[in-house]
């Protein structure tokens, strides 16, 4: 299993802007109900885009920050996730207290994998820790990280206290080799 993880790389200026931008998606509806693939049944605990990218559009700060990433990591030729992908490649998720994410292992798109670029924009008061491959991945306000969740399983734990938790996704579809290439690059650390 390997994770990319480049601390800092929103500014917290740019996690309240998205922050701003959830907050109003959640009181008009551009996020909805999210899917408990176990049961079935819609999560309002956690709230995202993936499947109403149809009631929105994104700030023109979301489509810079995914350029950022696709130029930090010279992902120019590989094509964005698109299954699932909210709008553009791009799914924002808003967990509230006692939301959590089930573990599981996305979908592959085709004979690709997902590669996810994820940015938490807004943490919890407590709980809501991510686990990639059955480990705890610490990550902060601000941070980037990348793996390819078609291939380890990943779930986050409860969210605790009255801060809900945000976490934007940047999506691209590409091959294991394409991905591990990118440890080569010296971009991230």
């Amino acid at each position: 299993m390997q994770i990319l993880l480049k601390k800092n790389f929103l500014s917290p200026e740019e996690c309240g802007v998205l922050n701003a931008w959830v907050d109003q998606g959640v009181a008009e509806k551009w996020l909805d109900a999210g899917t408990s693939y176990q049961s079935g049944r819609a999560c309002t605990d956690r709230l995202t885009t993936r499947n109403y990218g149809d009631r929105f559009e994104y700030p023109a700060e979301v489509y810079q920050i995914f350029q950022r990433i696709t130029d930090l990591l010279a992902l120019h030729n590989v094509p964005k996730s698109v299954v699932g992908g909210g709008r553009d490649g791009v799914v924002v998720s808003c967990t509230f207290p006692e939301g959590d994410v089930y573990p599981h292992i996305d979908q592959m798109e085709g004979n690709l994998h997902v590669l996810r670029c994820n940015v938490m924009t807004r943490a919890a008061d407590s709980g809501a820790e991510l686990f990639i491959g059955g480990s705890k991945i610490d990550i902060g306000v601000g941070d980037l990280h990348c793996y390819l969740p078609s291939d380890v399983e990943h779930y986050v734990t409860k969210v605790e206290g009255q801060t809900p938790r945000i976490m934007w996704m940047f999506g691209y579809k590409c091959d294991k080799e394409r991905f591990d290439q990118l440890f080569t690059i010296g971009a991230v650390n």
